[in-house]
């Protein structure tokens, strides 16, 4: 499973850099057992409007946003695991957010709070989701119920 994430926003603070850091090395050790193969990067509105326009049956786009489904980690964990697609992408928008023309286009929208998150968090949190969803994957005890 091929998983990226698309993020525009840059991090304005050191230690949001540094946690968000933290998990994406652990997911690059976990892509070493060949479950998933996940980067990050920072790309600009246009990018990511591509990114929903070109895809197709082997990808899912999925964008975050705070009006989106409310997912459990079980529920996340089987939207990685669970998928026929053989890539999953997503996205998290600038400040303004997306527009409602690119949010129809997407397979999916998900919320990772009913509160409004700043970018760097909801990138920071989404990377922790994708660590436990692997972990819980490969019986990992990170997560525990």
């Amino acid at each position: 499973m091929i998983i990226e994430l698309l993020y525009q926003d840059k991090f304005k603070f050191n230690f949001e850099k540094d946690l968000f850091n933290k998990y994406n090395e652990r997911l690059e050790n976990i892509s070493k057992q060949s479950i998933i193969h996940f980067t990050q990067k920072r790309v600009s509105e246009k990018k990511m409007l591509e990114e929903v326009d070109k895809k197709n049956s082997n990808t899912y786009v999925v964008i975050l946003e705070e009006k989106g489904k409310n997912l459990s980690t079980e529920q996340f964990k089987d939207l990685i695991f669970n998928s026929s697609v053989k890539r999953i992408v997503f996205l998290i928008g600038g400040t303004n957010g997306f527009k409602k023309t690119v949010i129809e286009k997407a397979d999916l929208t998900i919320s990772l709070s009913k509160m409004t998150l700043t970018h760097s968090f909801a990138a920071i949190i989404l990377s922790e989701q994708i660590y436990r969803s692997a972990t819980m994957k490969l019986g990992h005890p990170y997560h525990r119920k």
